[in-house]
């Protein structure tokens, strides 16, 4: 398996501080059957900066431990950018970190609370300039939980979306799970992934996401799922169907 965000690098946001911190996390993902993970440590959120090629040597100095340690995980770079009005122009001037670096897929992350008035155009204009936009977690984001045709538009308007395993297991709880699984249903999400941030309070836990999602939605949404990680790690064109809507439910979170 492939868990494509994960905050598994030592200090760079609220992951894991030391190396004996980020090595516990890679060896319960190995024995979780996962071989590959995108660091994506936070950047540009209000409290954490992360530049390209801080991340970028940060996983290959986990790599290098890894290896010594004999885990046999490896650790590609990655960032989550939370949304700004210049991201476009960044990324054309090659100062923001697609998913492992040449893959094209950019990783969003919305505000809590609200959706920017600028998100529809900011899809377009990531996609203008030959990028892939995938939004982080739309479950934890109040303006597309309260509407859900919203994020309808911006999926069929081309932007991706990743929901956390953490969701699908009822972390935050049921009525977000359920809404999850509608999501992954109606092809409104075409990614799962830990969203881990430390061996305790949320560890990977992406073996029994898929679990849920096989026994709720069947093994062919699993196999999806995990083919469209792999695809997305060598940079290739995901497998996309069209999206459903689902019914309004404003106040369904309230």
């Amino acid at each position: 398996m492939i868990d494509i965000h994960c905050h598994i690098l030592p200090g760079m946001d609220n992951g894991p501080q030391t190396m004996k911190e980020t090595l516990a996390m890679a060896k319960k993902a190995e024995k979780q059957g996962i071989h590959t993970i995108i660091a994506t440590p936070h950047h540009r959120d209000g409290i954490f900066h992360n530049e390209k090629d801080a991340v970028v040597g940060a996983a290959d100095y986990v790599n290098a431990k890894l290896h010594e340690q004999q885990v046999k995980v490896t650790i590609l770079p990655g960032q989550v950018i939370r949304i700004y009005a210049d991201l476009v122009r960044d990324l054309e001037r090659g100062k923001l970190l697609p998913l492992n670096e040449s893959t094209g897929y950019v990783l969003l992350e919305l505000p809590r609370d609200y959706t920017p008035a600028f998100v529809s155009k900011l899809v377009f204009d990531i996609q203008i300039a030959g990028y892939k936009p995938i939004l982080a977690n739309p479950e934890e984001n109040k303006g597309l939980r309260d509407n859900s045709h919203l994020l309808y538009e911006l999926v069929k308007n081309g932007a991706l979306a990743q929901v956390s395993a953490g969701s699908v297991m009822g972390a935050t709880g049921r009525r977000t799970e359920k809404w999850v699984l509608q999501l992954l249903d109606a092809n409104l999400a075409h990614f799962v992934a830990s969203n881990a941030y430390d061996g305790k309070k949320r560890e990977i836990r992406l073996r029994q996401a898929y679990k849920t999602i096989g026994r709720q939605l069947g093994t062919s949404t699993v196999e999806l799922l995990k083919e469209n990680s792999a695809l997305l790690a060598h940079g290739e064109p995901i497998i996309r169907d069209a999206p459903q809507r689902l019914s309004n439910r404003k106040h369904f979170f309230s």
